[in-house]
């Protein structure tokens, strides 16, 4: 039995080719999107699960509590917690500290390289599942002049992972260290990532002076809890250990599972807000949208073909097949097909893979021994098999046999009116993604081209290196008179990215109690015209003014903080106990992510700690001011590689990731479109089919092509404008919920909706108008003799 019913499910496939095509090919770019999604959602949900101590690992966090009623929260904590707390909370069982990145001139006899590296302490690898190759873990970093180096950059610099282990590296031309560990390849589903590892004691030896105190707040905390430990329990009596040592902190301290951290990173007034999880849970709704809408051509198309088996169906009834039978023969059939999509499906993944992992920025892989990968196949395919199929097996199956054999069978209102539904449910998803794509993509050309209160354009810095930063002035000097160069300056950070902020910032009129967070940069005199920003009030740093080395600048956000009555340049200002007066307020600018408000910001020279050397060049010269920065730099600091960046790029690279997205999101709304209308394509062959006598009759008493072609366009365009007034609603909604994650973003718009639908309008009607105009220019005398 089930022999024939697999012999006639071929044969129905092979007679019906336009239509097996149709449905093929649309639950294989379904199944195929589908598939390669949810590989990119996996691969998401298993960052940082590898850790074999997962489930006993916290990060300690920070809320920060300000009087203008704001929370602010932060991964930052104060150096001398980790050993602390580990002695005082029984229930802690390792406490490590670790630093942001650092790069480093690395050195081995000729060769040297730039490399990225953390300081951490000894517990940090204990706690942590990162493996050494070499070395002992228990020891590895107790040392000050300890390094543990990766398996690159021991076969880079020794050769041989075995012969690095006691050798001697050099770091910034200086500092020496033993080579006590090599890791195993960091996995790429660890959301920390380093080339290298020092003792911590390196780093706290010559920072100690502002690194040991509770009132800093400037590395990560990690925790490895005791088992059976109560993290809610412990947060109780750990919460208020700043307070303990800060009298007039304003800080409570909470831990969150470091399993959590990647997915869940966003903080809103203290509360944890989403972060990745939501692109993650975006994009598995966008797949299952995808499967669906492959899913309803399979429905329609079945249905709407139910009449040609509907004989077949009538004879089976009549020699006693019950409808059970029946629908689990045409079960089977749906399954069948599914089963030959999901091979092209797969085929599809396989050739599309590397495409995917560069849109999306990952290294996935597929491969047919990966169990989870087959399961994850297999129910994608039983899933859609089950969605597909059903509703046109139980259709079939209900055909009345009297009704059959007598060639009384109509296709009914409801299977038409069901028919219909799904047509609009289809292109109302699409248009809810078209929209999605169009403002995404909006949103990410107008972060790039957004006016950040400066100009961007022809700017790339370096770090002082070597002896750079002692010779600054002499640099600045001899590059403004060297070919290219328009103009030059210095900052303490790179100035897209800042992240020194105080609380330290007195003036008069400031109550005692007012706790109001300042960011604060570093620079020279001549930062603002260098950068080409804008004075809102009073002058910019000038190098004729000695005086100003005491004397500071602020953006508007902070002048609206102090809330003096008169102007604010002359006003007394006090930072850090470092009394001066300001001299200008500079036109806001964005020197963070768009996804945040600016802050208040305070600009003050002090030369001794520049570090982020800005050169602009003139326009049309770029590679003459880059060779002039370059001559500069092998005279000051010709032990380290010549390094530069374009602050363009840093800008574009802030933004890769969600780009990215962007770029998925785009490829999924095309694809549906193009699944919606294969469906639309069958469905418009079978509707033509079906009206062939009818359309011939209209020809022969002299109605004209077009009027046919209307006739025949009809019906679906008032399905793609009722899918519209669905869908665009909808797409309204979802992309104003998330474009309110930025502080700085574009509206939504009346014309983005319009523009999704008549796009998807336009490509349906195309997509029809094929076979109306096969059918509306055809012979008459044929169409009358069509059976």
């Amino acid at each position: 039995m089930i022999k024939n019913y697999i012999r006639i499910a071929i044969r129905s496939l092979v007679r019906n080719k336009l239509f097996s095509t149709v449905n093929i090919l649309g639950l294989a770019f379904g199944i195929g999107s589908a598939l390669l999604i949810f590989l990119w959602v996996k691969d998401e949900l298993q960052v940082d699960h590898f850790h074999a101590n997962t489930g006993r690992l916290y990060r300690v966090m920070e809320n920060q509590k300000y009087t203008d009623g704001r929370i602010f929260t932060f991964a930052s904590t104060p150096g001398p917690m980790a050993p602390f707390i580990k002695d005082k909370y029984p229930e802690i069982e390792k406490a490590a500290r670790f630093t942001w990145n650092v790069s480093h001139l690395v050195q081995v006899g000729e060769k040297g390289f730039f490399e990225s590296g953390r300081y951490a302490d000894q517990d940090f690898i204990e706690m942590f599942s990162f493996p050494l190759l070499a070395g002992d873990v228990r020891t590895a970093l107790k040392e000050k002049n300890s390094v543990v180096i990766g398996r690159a950059m021991a076969e880079k610099y020794f050769g041989k992972v075995e012969d690095a282990v006691g050798k001697l590296v050099t770091m910034d031309t200086k500092d020496t260290y033993t080579v006590t560990g090599v890791l195993a390849d960091i996995p790429k589903s660890s959301s920390i990532q380093f080339d290298y590892l020092i003792a911590f004691q390196a780093f706290w030896d010559p920072n100690k002076e502002w690194l040991d105190s509770w009132g800093n707040n400037n590395i990560r905390t990690f925790l490895l809890l005791k088992d059976g430990t109560s993290a809610e329990d412990f947060e109780k009596k750990f919460k208020g250990e700043i307070r303990a040592h800060e009298k007039d902190s304003n800080t409570d301290l909470f831990v969150q599972p470091f399993e959590e951290a990647y997915l869940h990173g966003n903080f809103e007034n203290g509360v944890l807000n989403g972060g990745r999880v939501d692109t993650v849970r975006a994009f598995f709704i966008v797949a299952v949208f995808v499967l669906v809408i492959a899913c309803i051509n399979f429905m329609n198309l079945s249905t709407a073909q139910a009449t040609k088996r509907a004989k077949e169906v009538g004879l089976r009834k009549v020699i006693g097949a019950v409808p059970r039978q029946l629908f689990r023969q045409f079960m089977g059939e749906s399954f069948i097909t599914v089963c030959l999509s999901g091979m092209v499906a797969m085929l599809l993944v396989w050739l599309l893979m590397p495409v995917f992992n560069e849109i999306a920025g990952k290294s996935l892989s597929f491969s047919l021994l990966d169990g989870q990968l087959i399961l994850l196949f297999v129910g994608i395919i039983f899933f859609t098999a089950l969605v597909a199929g059903s509703y046109p097996a139980l259709f079939i199956s209900e055909f009345k046999p009297v009704q059959v054999l007598k060639g009384q069978l109509r296709s009914g209102s409801r299977a038409a009116i069901f028919r219909k539904v799904l047509v609009v449910l289809q292109f109302s998803l699409s248009i809810l993604l078209i929209i999605s794509t169009v403002v995404v993509y909006r949103q990410m050309e107008f972060m790039e081209q957004r006016d950040l209160g400066f100009k961007r354009d022809n700017l790339f810095y370096v770090w002082l290196q070597g002896d750079m930063a002692n010779h600054y002035e002499t640099i600045r000097t001899r590059l403004l008179s060297s070919p290219g160069i328009a103009s030059v300056t210095a900052s303490g950070q790179n100035p897209i990215d800042i992240g020194n902020s105080t609380v330290g910032v007195q003036w008069e009129g400031k109550s005692e109690d007012d706790r109001i967070l300042f960011t604060v940069l570093n620079v020279d005199q001549d930062f603002i015209q260098s950068m080409g920003m804008t004075m809102n009030e009073g002058r910019a740093f000038s190098r004729e003014l000695v005086t100003d080395t005491a004397n500071y600048i602020v953006n508007e956000k902070a002048a609206a903080k102090f809330g003096f009555k008169e102007g604010v340049a002359g006003q007394d200002l006090t930072l850090w106990e470092r009394k001066g007066k300001i001299v200008g307020v500079v036109k806001d600018f964005n020197f963070g992510s768009l996804h945040s408000a600016i802050e208040p910001l305070i600009l003050h020279i002090r030369p001794k700690e520049l570090s982020c050397l800005l050169v602009r060049v003139k326009d049309g010269e770029t590679e003459a001011g880059i060779a002039s920065m370059e001559k500069l730099w092998k005279e000051y600091a010709a032990a380290y590689p010549f390094k530069y960046s374009f602050l363009n790029q840093d800008w574009e690279e802030f933004y890769k990731s969600e780009g990215q997205r962007g770029k998925i999101f785009n490829t999924m709304a095309v694809l549906s479109i193009f699944i919606s209308c294969l469906g639309l394509f069958g469905l418009s062959a079978f509707s033509a089919e079906r009206r062939t006598k009818e359309l011939g009759i209209r020809k022969a008493l002299g109605a004209s092509t077009p009027g046919l072609i209307q006739l025949m366009s009809r019906e679906f365009t008032i399905l793609v404008l009722i899918a519209a007034v669905i869908g665009c609603p909808l797409g309204w909604y979802f992309m104003d919920q998330w474009l309110k994650g930025y502080a700085y973003h574009v509206e939504v718009g009346i014309v983005t909706l319009v523009v999704a639908a008549v796009l998807c309008l336009a490509v349906s009607l195309l997509t029809v108008f094929y076979h109306s105009m096969r059918v509306a220019t055809g012979d008459p005398v044929k169409a009358l003799r069509y059976e």
